[in-house]
C-alpha cells in the first residue's frame, strides 16, 4: 500500500511540473508574441518535451548498470 501511494504522489508531482512548465512558457510566448495560437501551441510543446525528458530519466534511472568486463583484483 505505502508503494502505491509513492507512486501515485509520484505521478502528481510529474504532472504538476510537467503542467507548470507548459504554462509559464505559454503565457511569455503569449507576453511576446501576442499570438493565442503560437502560445497554446508552445505550452504543449512545452508539456511534451518535459514529460519526454522526465520519462528517459527515469528509464536511465531504472536500468541495471553493466556489469564490468573484469571483476576488481
Amino acid at each position: 500500500m505505502p508503494e502505491d501511494v509513492h507512486l501515485y504522489l509520484e505521478g502528481t508531482v510529474t504532472a504538476a511540473i510537467m503542467a507548470m512548465l507548459g504554462v509559464i512558457s505559454g503565457v511569455a510566448t503569449l507576453a511576446l508574441s501576442g499570438d493565442q495560437r503560437l502560445a497554446l501551441l508552445a505550452a504543449a510543446l512545452a508539456f511534451a518535451l518535459t514529460g519526454i525528458v522526465l520519462t528517459v530519466r527515469l528509464w536511465r534511472m531504472t536500468r541495471a548498470p553493466a556489469a564490468p568486463a573484469e571483476p576488481p583484483a
